[in-house]
């Protein structure tokens, strides 16, 4: 049934969308069929270029998860080609034997975790995991992650400078322990022997903030790139040698906590990752 009163509108492109559904334009006021024409072609060549965007982000992302997937196992895939060679031809003493077991075990483990890393990115985007909240003391688990890693890195020394004030964030303990670890593991990753990092808390505008330097860390230009789920490993992949999915890890949770990751960058003090919670 048609409308009785027609909306004062333009007749443009976009001004068609308001009409009430069952409105007939009078003969003197409709468009033209050249002009109905082009409405429809111009909508058709819209719906093309969306899908060509789609499908081009979509063949980019590919393209970049074969490449992080071949980036992070190549070495892990190598060594366990190579002992089983070694074990195939045999020779090797019983000893040996359980050495190079060991290392095909240590291998796989790794690609183990890679694809573990990829399971727990997609849950932390699409909103699939578990998150309680409590009130926490962020310098209780800066100084348990600081303790462990200092235990099994003995090439680097590692300062600790802490808030003499309880700095309490709401939030999953179990979470933000992931987040500081993974930040710090990239952190440890890339050091050079005989390198200092800096860890340290404090109280900033409402906020908790913990800081890990490295003074032997440069990243220049740094941007969005290294958090990146797979297109990073295009972009620079000589940079992030081992890094996994640790950093986009990071701050999927950080984000959850209603935080922010930043890095800041000197040519002399190396580089700082700032871990960036609201206090509570």
């Amino acid at each position: 049934m048609a409308c009785d009163q027609p909306p004062d509108l333009d007749l443009g492109f976009k001004s068609l969308n308001y009409y009430p559904i069952g409105y007939r334009l009078p003969p003197d006021r409709a468009p033209s069929a050249a002009r109905q024409t082009a409405i429809t072609d111009s909508l058709n060549t819209e719906v093309e270029l969306a899908h060509l965007s789609a499908l081009e982000r979509l063949n980019k992302m590919v393209t970049a998860f074969a490449s992080m997937m071949r980036h992070e196992t190549r070495t892990a895939l190598v060594g366990i080609q190579g002992l089983s060679e070694l074990i195939r031809d045999g020779g090797l003493s019983a000893d040996e034997i359980k050495t190079c077991a060991d290392e095909i075990f240590g291998a796989a483990q790794k690609i183990d975790a890679l694809i573990g890393q990829m399971f727990d990115l997609n849950r932390l985007e699409t909103g699939q995991t578990s998150f309680r909240r409590t009130r926490i003391d962020v310098n209780s688990i800066v100084s348990e992650v600081v303790l462990r890693t200092r235990a099994g890195t003995r090439q680097l020394s590692i300062g600790l400078e802490q808030s003499s004030v309880p700095l309490f964030v709401s939030g999953d303990p179990d979470r933000l322990r992931q987040a500081i670890q993974n930040v710090f593991g990239f952190i440890t990753g890339t050091a050079t022997t005989g390198g200092h990092i800096a860890v340290a808390t404090r109280p900033e505008d409402q906020h908790v903030v913990v800081c890990i330097g490295s003074n032997t860390l440069k990243i220049a230009q740094f941007d969005d790139w290294l958090y990146g789920r797979y297109d990073r490993y295009e972009q620079r992949p000589s940079a992030i040698v081992g890094a996994g999915l640790d950093l986009a890890i990071a701050r999927a949770i950080i984000d959850m906590h209603g935080g922010r990751i930043e890095v800041t960058t000197t040519p002399r003090e190396g580089s700082e990752f700032r871990l960036v919670i609201p206090a509570a």
